[in-house]
């Protein structure tokens, strides 16, 4: 395996309204699709493009976040090793804190514009901005310095050494800085990847064509069409009555009436959605950690793997999927259900509260309500009471963040990539202002101690993983249940769909 510190070189109601009327003319162009190569590629989804998100991972990012723009390198998805992109090497100095990136001289805006140095700073210091929301600003901020005086060559000075450099160089999406507001308008998506933007009607789909100047071999599809479908039941009816080509990011429960029926339902290996209870230790109801893990040990992880999630993926009580390199059987086990041991922790902590403690989901997941169900039952067979709370999903995250929730129910991501990306990226883990509003000295010494090594496969940085599973196993202000994947439903003849580590979709070699 090459060393990820090494050189590296290479080569490159309403909704049922919404369907009917756009039934004639979805039908004639999939079918117009019908061969190898060209022909248009009908995805439904049930949300619409909000491009104030282009610059985190969010549903926007990953409908069109691949088929827009290009990113410097591609995380092989089985080793996590950065394959070239736009960036054909890079070299990183031996204190890590020097990188250098050789760029492609092909490259392209959709404006016609060349593509240099100048474009990969901008990148950066644009994810570093709290306007962008971007979960790895933390990262693009210790980029202190980008050297431009080459076209072709950008020199990267960090403040310190980054062990989660090759995520950020995926993560970050390489936009025009000359139509930035545009982009976040709506008005432009101009980027340098396979497809470009044709039009937007908002609230129903958006198109787009085939990049006949790509600098990769061109895609083979003639367009893409992004067909918004808001609602979960029509969204699957979708693909039965030809309207779409592809539904993407189902649960593999909705998905399973179409296995064996001439339709391909497709696992995708990225294995980033982790639901978790979460916990507000500021909470006097939850501020002793015996009762968090007594709340651990009650719940039933493999029902709600096998009964909700539909056996996709695996139980654990740590956040780590089987891909990440923190990823061990003792932390995914640690909290296998044990009554005894919940009740005892709950005495230990002077009994339960003794008050119901509320339990919070958005009601646009489905798996979350359903978990919330399980949740409820679990805790009862050790006295500890819950009131379900269901909120609209847009309300959720302001509530999180308002200091008046409990416990919540929740996906997280980010756990398949580096460990440091997601102790420093994602909500509920941050060391200053998570979700739950644990902070200790030693958590952030941990955290520092994790993002800050050259490489992350030396003993340092491996032994910092194992310190951050110990901690959060102990303090449980996130309590794991179980890692799974979005499911895709495809008709018969779609294939080539890929996607990257954040579930960007790449096109490139799709065909319907």
């Amino acid at each position: 395996m090459i060393s990820r510190r090494g050189f590296l070189t290479g080569t490159a109601g309403g909704a049922t309204a919404l369907l009917l009327a756009a039934c004639s003319s979805a039908v004639e162009e999939a079918k117009s699709g019908s061969g190898e190569t060209g022909g248009t590629l009908v995805i439904g989804t049930l949300s619409d493009l909000n491009p104030a998100t282009i610059f985190s991972q969010s549903l926007t990012s990953m409908t069109i976040g691949g088929l827009v723009f290009d990113t410097l390198v591609r995380l092989d998805p089985d080793t996590l090793e950065p394959t070239p992109r736009v960036a054909t090497s890079w070299e990183v100095s031996d204190d890590g804190l020097t990188v250098t990136l050789q760029l492609r001289e092909d490259v392209t805006f959709h404006s016609g514009r060349p593509f240099t140095s100048k474009d990969v700073e901008y990148a950066f210091t644009n994810l570093a901005k709290d306007t962008a929301g971007s979960q790895l600003q933390a990262a693009a901020r210790t980029i202190e310095a980008v050297d431009t005086s080459d076209d072709h060559v950008a020199v990267l000075t960090l403040t310190h050494p980054l062990v989660n450099l090759h995520d950020l160089l995926e993560f970050t999406l390489l936009t025009d800085s000359d139509t930035e507001a545009a982009l976040l308008a709506g008005e432009q998506f101009v980027g340098t990847g396979p497809f470009v933007f044709d039009s937007w009607q908002r609230g129903r789909q958006s198109d787009w064509s085939r990049n006949g100047s790509y600098w990769d071999t061109p895609a083979l599809l003639d367009k893409v069409t992004i067909r918004v479908v808001p609602d979960n039941s029509a969204l699957l009816s979708s693909v039965r009555s030809g309207q779409t080509n592809a539904v993407i990011g189902v649960s593999a429960q909705d998905a399973r009436p179409f296995s064996g029926d001439g339709y391909q339902v497709e696992n995708e290996d990225v294995f980033d959605v982790a639901y978790y209870v979460g916990a507000n230790v500021v909470d006097p109801a939850l501020a002793d950690k015996r009762i968090r893990q007594a709340i651990s040990y009650a719940v039933d992880r493999e029902r709600i793997l096998d009964e909700v999630l539909g056996g996709v993926g695996i139980a654990s009580s740590a956040p780590w999927p089987e891909s990440s390199p923190a990823y061990d059987e003792a932390t995914r086990d640690f909290y296998s259900r044990d009554l005894d041991k919940a009740r005892q922790l709950l005495a230990d902590a002077g009994g339960p509260p003794s008050q119901p403690v509320l339990l919070s989901y958005g009601t646009g997941l489905a798996p979350a309500r359903n978990i919330a169900a399980i949740i409820e039952n679990n805790l009862a067979d050790i006295g500890f009471t819950v009131t379900l709370d269901p909120r609209e999903q847009a309300t959720l995250s302001p509530f999180l963040n308002s200091g008046q929730h409990q416990l919540w129910i929740n996906p997280h991501g980010f756990a398949q990539l580096n460990p440091s990306t997601l102790a420093t990226g994602a909500a509920p883990f941050k060391p200053a202002k998570n979700l739950s509003g644990y902070t200790s000295p030693e958590y952030t010494a941990i955290v520092d101690r994790l993002w800050t090594q050259a490489d992350p496969e030396s003993d340092t940085a491996t032994a910092s993983y194992t310190e951050f599973s110990d901690l959060l196993l102990d303090e449980q202000f996130v309590i794991d249940l179980a890692i799974t994947t979005n499911t895709n439903v495809y008709s018969a003849g779609v294939s080539g769909i890929e996607w990257n580590r954040y579930k960007n979709l790449i096109l490139n070699r799709a065909t319907v």
